[in-house]
Protein backbone atom coordinates (compact mmCIF):
# COMPACT_ATOMS: atom_id res chain seq x y z
CA UNK A 1 0.00 0.00 0.00
CA UNK A 2 2.78 2.39 0.98
CA UNK A 3 4.59 1.73 -2.28
CA UNK A 4 1.50 2.64 -4.32
CA UNK A 5 1.10 5.89 -2.40
CA UNK A 6 4.73 6.85 -2.90
CA UNK A 7 4.62 6.10 -6.62
CA UNK A 8 1.88 8.61 -7.37
CA UNK A 9 2.92 11.00 -4.64
CA UNK A 10 6.51 11.49 -5.78
CA UNK A 11 6.87 10.46 -9.38
CA UNK A 12 8.23 13.43 -11.28
CA UNK A 13 6.60 15.97 -8.96
CA UNK A 14 7.84 19.45 -9.78
CA UNK A 15 8.04 22.53 -7.57
CA UNK A 16 5.79 25.48 -8.35
CA UNK A 17 7.93 28.25 -9.92
CA UNK A 18 8.13 31.58 -8.06
CA UNK A 19 6.73 33.49 -11.02
CA UNK A 20 3.62 31.29 -11.07
CA UNK A 21 3.10 30.80 -7.34
CA UNK A 22 0.56 33.59 -6.74
CA UNK A 23 -1.30 32.67 -9.92
CA UNK A 24 -1.41 29.06 -8.74
CA UNK A 25 -3.01 30.06 -5.44
CA UNK A 26 -5.55 32.27 -7.20
CA UNK A 27 -6.42 29.51 -9.64
CA UNK A 28 -6.73 27.00 -6.77
CA UNK A 29 -9.30 29.22 -5.06
CA UNK A 30 -11.15 29.76 -8.34
CA UNK A 31 -11.18 26.04 -9.12
CA UNK A 32 -12.18 24.93 -5.62
CA UNK A 33 -15.40 26.98 -5.36
CA UNK A 34 -17.17 26.04 -2.08
CA UNK A 35 -14.08 24.15 -0.85
CA UNK A 36 -11.71 27.04 -1.53
CA UNK A 37 -10.88 27.68 2.15
CA UNK A 38 -10.05 24.03 2.80
CA UNK A 39 -7.98 23.55 -0.35
CA UNK A 40 -6.03 26.77 0.01
CA UNK A 41 -5.25 26.10 3.68
CA UNK A 42 -4.08 22.53 3.03
CA UNK A 43 -1.90 23.74 0.16
CA UNK A 44 -0.38 26.57 2.21
CA UNK A 45 0.23 24.29 5.19
CA UNK A 46 2.07 21.76 3.02
CA UNK A 47 4.08 24.48 1.29
CA UNK A 48 5.01 26.20 4.57
CA UNK A 49 5.99 23.07 6.51
CA UNK A 50 7.24 20.62 3.89
CA UNK A 51 5.21 17.78 5.38
CA UNK A 52 4.02 15.15 2.93
CA UNK A 53 0.34 15.27 2.11
CA UNK A 54 -0.29 11.93 3.82
CA UNK A 55 0.89 13.48 7.10
CA UNK A 56 -1.45 16.46 6.84
CA UNK A 57 -4.79 15.24 5.48
CA UNK A 58 -5.71 13.45 8.73
CA UNK A 59 -4.94 16.35 11.07
CA UNK A 60 -7.79 17.40 13.34
CA UNK A 61 -8.73 20.92 14.33
CA UNK A 62 -7.57 20.06 17.84
CA UNK A 63 -4.11 19.06 16.63
CA UNK A 64 -3.74 22.32 14.74
CA UNK A 65 -4.89 24.33 17.77
CA UNK A 66 -2.36 22.50 19.94
CA UNK A 67 0.39 23.19 17.40
CA UNK A 68 -0.52 26.88 17.39
CA UNK A 69 -0.28 26.95 21.17
CA UNK A 70 3.12 25.19 21.10
CA UNK A 71 4.40 27.27 18.19
CA UNK A 72 5.34 24.22 16.13
CA UNK A 73 4.09 20.98 14.59
CA UNK A 74 5.54 17.70 15.80
CA UNK A 75 4.43 14.90 13.50
CA UNK A 76 5.46 11.27 13.13
CA UNK A 77 6.00 11.04 9.40
CA UNK A 78 4.31 8.01 7.85
CA UNK A 79 7.09 7.28 5.38
CA UNK A 80 9.88 7.00 7.96
CA UNK A 81 7.66 5.17 10.42
CA UNK A 82 6.51 2.58 7.86
CA UNK A 83 10.09 1.99 6.71
CA UNK A 84 11.13 1.45 10.33
CA UNK A 85 8.31 -1.05 10.91
CA UNK A 86 9.03 -2.96 7.70
CA UNK A 87 12.72 -3.31 8.63
CA UNK A 88 12.24 -4.31 12.26
CA UNK A 89 12.77 -7.99 11.47
CA UNK A 90 16.20 -7.15 10.04
CA UNK A 91 17.15 -4.46 12.55
CA UNK A 92 15.19 -5.22 15.75
CA UNK A 93 17.24 -2.80 17.84
CA UNK A 94 16.91 0.15 15.51
CA UNK A 95 15.42 3.20 17.21
CA UNK A 96 11.97 4.40 16.22
CA UNK A 97 12.35 7.50 14.00
CA UNK A 98 11.94 10.85 15.70
CA UNK A 99 8.93 12.99 14.97
CA UNK A 100 9.63 15.85 12.58
CA UNK A 101 9.42 19.26 14.21
CA UNK A 102 8.50 22.32 12.14
CA UNK A 103 8.11 25.78 13.64
CA UNK A 104 5.10 27.89 12.69
CA UNK A 105 6.00 31.23 11.13
CA UNK A 106 3.98 34.43 11.56
CA UNK A 107 2.18 34.21 8.22
CA UNK A 108 1.26 30.56 8.69
CA UNK A 109 0.07 31.29 12.23
CA UNK A 110 -2.29 33.94 10.90
CA UNK A 111 -3.69 31.61 8.24
CA UNK A 112 -4.17 28.74 10.67
CA UNK A 113 -5.68 30.86 13.45
CA UNK A 114 -8.33 32.20 11.09
CA UNK A 115 -8.97 28.73 9.69
CA UNK A 116 -9.62 26.93 13.00
CA UNK A 117 -11.75 29.70 14.48
CA UNK A 118 -15.19 28.39 15.44
CA UNK A 119 -14.40 24.79 14.46
CA UNK A 120 -14.66 21.80 16.84
CA UNK A 121 -11.50 20.06 18.05
CA UNK A 122 -12.61 16.58 16.96
CA UNK A 123 -13.36 17.61 13.36
CA UNK A 124 -10.90 16.71 10.65
CA UNK A 125 -9.27 19.95 9.57
CA UNK A 126 -9.57 19.05 5.88
CA UNK A 127 -12.82 17.09 5.49
CA UNK A 128 -13.82 15.16 2.41
CA UNK A 129 -16.45 16.66 0.11
CA UNK A 130 -18.59 13.64 0.97
CA UNK A 131 -18.03 13.90 4.71
CA UNK A 132 -20.80 14.77 7.13
CA UNK A 133 -19.84 16.90 10.14
CA UNK A 134 -16.14 16.61 9.27
CA UNK A 135 -15.95 12.90 10.12
CA UNK A 136 -13.88 11.85 7.11
CA UNK A 137 -10.72 13.56 5.80
CA UNK A 138 -10.01 14.33 2.17
CA UNK A 139 -7.91 11.62 0.56
CA UNK A 140 -4.39 12.59 -0.40
CA UNK A 141 -4.90 11.20 -3.90
CA UNK A 142 -8.01 13.37 -4.37
CA UNK A 143 -6.15 16.51 -3.30
CA UNK A 144 -3.21 15.61 -5.50
CA UNK A 145 -5.58 15.40 -8.47
CA UNK A 146 -6.89 18.88 -7.66
CA UNK A 147 -3.37 20.35 -7.64
CA UNK A 148 -2.55 18.56 -10.90
CA UNK A 149 -5.57 20.09 -12.64
CA UNK A 150 -4.82 23.56 -11.28
CA UNK A 151 -1.23 23.27 -12.49
CA UNK A 152 -2.36 22.18 -15.94
CA UNK A 153 -4.72 25.15 -16.16
CA UNK A 154 -1.77 27.57 -15.94
CA UNK A 155 0.62 25.54 -18.06
CA UNK A 156 2.55 23.68 -15.37
CA UNK A 157 3.52 20.03 -15.80
CA UNK A 158 4.14 17.38 -13.14
CA UNK A 159 2.28 19.19 -10.36
CA UNK A 160 0.89 16.82 -7.71
CA UNK A 161 0.29 16.50 -4.01
CA UNK A 162 4.05 16.27 -3.52
CA UNK A 163 4.70 19.61 -5.24
CA UNK A 164 4.17 21.77 -2.11
CA UNK A 165 6.96 19.82 -0.35
CA UNK A 166 9.16 20.11 -3.44
CA UNK A 167 8.46 23.86 -3.49
CA UNK A 168 9.33 24.13 0.21
CA UNK A 169 12.66 22.37 -0.34
CA UNK A 170 13.53 24.32 -3.49
CA UNK A 171 12.88 27.70 -1.85
CA UNK A 172 15.01 26.83 1.18
CA UNK A 173 17.81 25.71 -1.15
CA UNK A 174 17.67 28.85 -3.28
CA UNK A 175 17.18 31.37 -0.45
CA UNK A 176 19.97 29.81 1.65
CA UNK A 177 22.48 30.15 -1.19
CA UNK A 178 22.50 26.44 -1.96
CA UNK A 179 22.95 25.21 1.62
CA UNK A 180 22.26 21.49 1.19
CA UNK A 181 22.70 20.72 4.89
CA UNK A 182 19.98 23.20 5.77
CA UNK A 183 17.63 21.55 3.28
CA UNK A 184 18.58 18.09 4.54
CA UNK A 185 17.74 19.00 8.13
CA UNK A 186 14.53 20.74 7.10
CA UNK A 187 13.35 17.66 5.17
CA UNK A 188 14.58 15.18 7.78
CA UNK A 189 16.66 13.37 5.17
CA UNK A 190 19.27 10.84 6.29
CA UNK A 191 22.03 12.13 4.00
CA UNK A 192 23.00 15.05 1.77
CA UNK A 193 23.11 12.63 -1.17
CA UNK A 194 19.43 11.91 -0.62
CA UNK A 195 18.77 15.65 -0.62
CA UNK A 196 20.73 16.12 -3.86
CA UNK A 197 18.65 13.44 -5.53
CA UNK A 198 15.46 14.95 -4.19
CA UNK A 199 16.26 18.40 -5.52
CA UNK A 200 17.46 16.99 -8.84
CA UNK A 201 20.78 18.79 -8.48
CA UNK A 202 22.84 16.23 -10.39
CA UNK A 203 20.41 16.34 -13.31
CA UNK A 204 20.58 20.15 -13.31
CA UNK A 205 24.38 19.96 -13.33
CA UNK A 206 24.22 17.72 -16.40
CA UNK A 207 21.92 20.18 -18.15
CA UNK A 208 24.21 23.10 -17.28
CA UNK A 209 27.25 21.14 -18.49
CA UNK A 210 25.54 20.46 -21.81
CA UNK A 211 24.82 24.17 -22.26
CA UNK A 212 28.41 25.12 -21.47
CA UNK A 213 29.78 22.47 -23.83
CA UNK A 214 27.39 23.61 -26.53
CA UNK A 215 28.69 27.19 -26.57
CA UNK A 216 30.76 28.27 -29.56
CA UNK A 217 30.95 24.88 -31.23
Amino acid sequence: MDKKIRNWEKGTAAPIPKNKYQRFKEKLVEYSKRYAERNLMLFILARATGYRMQDLVTLTIGQIKDALEDGYFLIQEHKQYNQWVSNLHRYPNKKKPDKRKVYIGNNLERYLSNYVKGKKRLEYAFPSNKSKNGLEPIKQKSFSAILTRVGQSIGLKNISGHSPRKTYATIIYEESGGDLEKVRIALNHQSVEETKRYLGIKEKMKEDAAKIADEDI
